[in-house]
């Protein structure tokens, strides 16, 4: 069981502390679907590639910010010089249980803890965040400026995920479509697209393992999501891949920042647009991972050499 979804077993629940003696905490929210088990994976394999010894949190420290037990937070982050960290997604602005929990994370930090928060999407600012000791990268060009112009330190860096690429088995070939569509209703994010496609669907995202996700894409030539993991996890494979848009910026931003060269890529936003962007797809090239690192290894240098 992953340390995050064990909460009865946690430190907290036991009177007992965190590791002092590591580089970082890595600090998650509970909850979330496939995409967001992917990002905080990338995120602790990252920062391990690259040198940092990280301690996955095991769900205390988030479960001590909910609880406002404030004394255990303390107790934490005391004896503790590392940097602090929070996994990317797409909850600034949006989700405020997320937003609670960073507050009272950095609430209790001192002036040591530097804090960076991985690849995010925003649709407004968290005044936690505008603090001389964070910075956010932003997953596009939208919440950046966003989160740029409240006053928080930004920088500008692909989805997490794509670190994993090497890690997707690769599946390029294959027949027909499959169609990735939120379940109406499940969250604030879905939408009416207008449109129906015959074709195999699914809310893959949702609940499904990603093994079962590649197994169930691997047979399709063509991927249409409006779940922005289920169109990356689709393009790590190297099918091709339309995405649709969601009930705020999040997918067509990130798909004009990143996206937009990529043949086998393409954004459709009506339902007149879907065939003949469809028909125009060709095979999908790409270096998912490298175009992470092109962008997020400079960023970290920035990030640790900072004063």
């Amino acid at each position: 069981m992953p340390a995050t979804l064990a909460h009865g077993m946690n430190l907290r629940n036991q009177s007992r502390l965190p590791p002092a003696s590591v580089d970082a905490f890595l600090i998650r929210p509970s909850g979330g679907n496939t995409g967001d088990s992917l990002i905080f994976d990338a995120c602790e394999r990252y920062m391990r590639d690259r040198g940092i010894d990280v301690w996955r949190s095991d769900g205390s420290l988030e479960d001590a910010a909910r609880a406002s037990d404030t004394k255990y937070l303390r107790a934490a982050l005391a004896p503790f010089r590392g940097m602090l960290m929070f996994p990317g997604g797409g909850n600034i602005g949006i989700y405020p249980d997320n937003d609670a929990i960073r507050a009272a994370v950095l609430k209790q930090a001192g002036r040591r803890h530097r804090c960076l928060v991985f690849s995010q999407s925003a649709v407004g600012p968290e005044p936690a965040l505008i603090d001389a000791r964070v910075t956010v990268w932003c997953r596009d060009s939208v919440s950046f400026s966003i989160l740029r112009e409240a006053g928080t330190r930004v920088e500008l860096v692909p989805d997490m995920a794509l670190y994993m690429d090497d890690m997707i088995e690769k599946h390029p070939d294959g027949q027909g479509t499959f169609f990735i569509k939120r379940a109406p209703g499940g969250d604030t994010e879905t939408i009416d697209h207008g449109i129906t496609f015959d074709s195999p669907s699914g809310d893959l995202t949702w609940r499904n393992s990603l093994g079962d996700i590649v197994t169930t894409l691997k047979p399709f030539d063509t991927v249409i999501s409006d779940r922005l993991h289920g169109g990356l996890i689709a393009l790590m494979m190297r099918k091709k891949v339309v995405f649709l848009p969601t009930g705020y910026h999040k997918v067509r931003a990130f798909y004009d920042t990143w996206l937009s060269p990529l043949a086998g890529a393409a954004f459709v936003d009506t339902p007149d647009d879907l065939h003949p962007r469809m028909v125009a797809l060709q095979s999908m090239t790409c270096d998912p991972r490298g175009l992470f690192c092109k962008y997020a290894d400079p960023a970290l240098a920035r990030f640790l050499s900072a004063d």
